[in-house]
């Protein structure tokens, strides 16, 4: 088989060109950080590494979604406490109040009881971030709007919410919520927290309830049945009260879980991407070294060429 002098040369520059473009590839790795440059230097590498990122990018949602929630449980869990503080205080009047309190002390209980309504209704109205926290999906409508009489007092309280609660998820098909409804007569669904037909509580309409009846005196009524619905609001509350805990203790965990996992994300999309700068500086003066090697070898052949030409 002859070999023309074409033949030479253009395997000659071939080589030549291939073992620049590895030198060119390795100094891009190098000041990259990066082994894989585009798709094609590693397509299996290249589709795990996107994958990876991803699965990332969601891992990092999910912490946000975890934070915001907990951050609303929080500020929820500070509202029920300072109902409860509200439901405390209006049962101890309800027990402590008997026949021979005078209509002056009744008074001075129910002007009490109408300040906690007060207080409760304010309450009951906080926002969060510009959110209602208490009116389900129709956060920016306040939940709670309170007729009242000539003189200013509450004669009712009406619920201007929806018993839907936002959700997010707060890992792989995991979709919780911080939000709780501020009353649900539907019977289903998320329990209301001031109201909900399925525990009695009706905190608004009770506290009406025990102010009126500490005007009239009606002391009997206050003992065999107003009490004993303030106990049905508080155990409502604490229901909810135990719910909240339980959520906040699980959005913990599953935030130490999501930045573990982040971690193992990170490391892995490292394994495949990032260049090894030891390794990758070694391999890249193999290849100088060859290329300088290809250089003079391809030198010496062409001046031999050269002479026998000449002679």
């Amino acid at each position: 088989m002859r070999v023309t002098s074409n033949t030479f040369s253009e395997s000659l520059i071939s080589h030549l060109h291939t073992l620049s473009r590895r030198q060119i590839n390795l100094q891009e790795q190098i000041a990259s950080g990066q082994k894989v440059q585009n798709a094609s230097d590693d397509p299996l590498a290249a589709q795990q590494v996107l994958e990876l990122r991803d699965a990332a990018a969601a891992n990092t949602q999910f912490q946000k979604n975890i934070q915001d929630h907990h951050e609303f449980a929080d500020v929820t869990h500070g509202l029920m406490r300072n109902l409860q503080k509200v439901l405390d205080r209006a049962q101890e009047i309800a027990v402590t109040v008997d026949d021979i309190d005078s209509p002056e002390d009744m008074r001075s209980y129910a002007t009490e009881v109408d300040q906690l309504l007060n207080h409760a209704l304010h309450l009951s109205n906080a926002q969060h971030r510009g959110d209602y926290i208490l009116s389900g999906t129709r956060n920016n409508t306040a939940p709670f709007t309170a007729a009242t009489d000539p003189s200013g007092r509450v004669t009712s309280v009406t619920y201007n919410g929806n018993t839907s609660v936002i959700e997010s998820e707060i890992a792989p098909g995991q979709r919780v919520s911080s939000r709780v409804p501020g009353q649900n007569d539907s019977g289903a669904g998320e329990r209301g927290l001031l109201a909900d037909t399925r525990s009695g509580a009706d905190i608004f309409a009770h506290l009406i309830a025990l102010r009126d009846q500490l005007e009239m005196g009606d002391v009997a009524t206050i003992h065999s049945t107003t009490a004993t619905q303030l106990k049905e609001d508080e155990e409502n509350l604490l229901f909810h009260m135990a719910d909240n805990g339980a959520l906040q203790a699980r959005l913990e965990s599953s935030l130490s879980n999501a930045k573990d996992e982040k971690l193992t994300l990170e490391k892995e999309i490292s394994n495949r991407a990032d260049a090894d700068l030891a390794e990758t500086i070694v391999r890249l003066n193999q290849q100088q070294t060859t290329y300088q090697a290809a250089l003079q070898s391809a030198g010496s052949l062409l001046d031999l060429g050269l002479l026998a030409y000449l002679r």
